[in-house]
């Protein structure tokens, strides 16, 4: 007997056949493919032109890329030629440089010579202009003295670079005596009136004997005798006016012949007073500055710094 209370069974759908799915199936995979394939195909067709447009631009590249290798060689041998060039030229650079550091320390040499012989000119020009004035002087000198000179009673004469007054012994004292005699004191008068015109001068009194010993003299030897006669005739030209500040006296006995003491002429001549003229110091050649020490140089330097401080 059934059961009432149960409801009766649904009727089911009809289900497709396996085979029919697996058809299916089969249609979309082939139908995608065919799409795909088009799909690519249509690329392939649109990409095309630049595919042929890139192969060609890569052949122009290639063969640029070769004629680039081939100046390339070409220019390999000149660029070692200009390397090459370029280092001599660098080696003449170097060379003219030294040159040129050579020809500019020649120069300053050659400047400082041409500065030193400007000076030694200059020095040579007023040595000469300084000798003019002593001739002048000289024969102004002999020309005041000219009568005293043909009577000889003295010489005037440039010796040893100095312009004197030479009086022979004999016309002044007594033989191995310091005491002026009457014509002698006359004559050392005469002298100094016309040394006196000359200003701004000072003289050198100098004594002169021979070579012969003394005998009966009161002096020692010759030495003293000179000196003694010199300072007789220093003395008398003080006592005519002259400065004791422009007169020196020295006596040189033998040491200094102007002759032969072998003659009686030769003895006569070196028996003699000279009265030299003395120059002024601005007269005298100028003397080169002496080169300054290191320590010299660093002590100007450190006072030049304290001046600038």
């Amino acid at each position: 007997m059934a059961d009432r209370t149960s409801p009766p069974p649904m009727p089911r759908a009809a289900e497709p056949p396996r085979r029919g799915r697996a058809i299916l199936r089969l249609s979309l995979l082939c139908l995608l493919g065919f799409a795909a394939a088009g799909a690519a195909g249509y690329l392939w067709w649109t990409q095309r032109g630049d595919h042929e447009s890139a192969l060609e631009e890569l052949k122009e590249k290639r063969w640029a890329a070769a004629e680039c290798r081939r100046e390339l060689g070409e220019l390999e041998p000149k660029v070692e030629e200009l390397t090459a060039r370029a280092a001599s030229c660098q080696t003449e650079k170097a060379g003219s440089e030294d040159k040129a550091r050579q020809v500019e320390a020649m120069m300053a040499s050659m400047e400082a010579n041409l500065q030193a012989t400007r000076e030694e000119l200059e020095d040579l020009r007023k040595q000469r202009a300084e000798a003019e004035k002593r001739a002048a002087a000289f024969k102004e000198l002999t020309g005041k003295f000219q009568k005293m000179i043909d009577a000889g009673e003295i010489e005037v004469k440039f010796r040893n670079g100095s312009m004197l007054v030479a009086m022979p012994a004999e016309v002044l004292f007594p033989s191995g005596s310091a005491d002026l005699s009457d014509a002698g004191k006359l004559a050392v008068l005469q002298v100094g009136a016309i040394l006196k015109q000359i200003p701004g001068r000072r003289f050198m009194v100098v004594g002169h004997t021979d070579n012969l010993p003394l005998k009966g003299s009161t002096y020692k030897d010759n030495w003293q005798l000179s000196t003694a006669r010199a300072v007789t005739v220093t003395q008398l030209l003080v006592g005519a006016g002259f400065s004791p500040k422009d007169l020196i006296a020295a006596g040189h006995g033998e040491h200094d012949p102007v002759a032969s003491n072998k003659t009686k002429q030769g003895r006569s001549k070196n028996r003699r007073i000279e009265i030299l003229l003395l120059p002024d110091m601005d007269e005298l050649p100028k003397l080169p500055p002496e080169p300054k020490k290191k320590d010299d140089k660093d002590q100007d330097k450190e006072t030049a710094g304290a001046t600038k401080g």
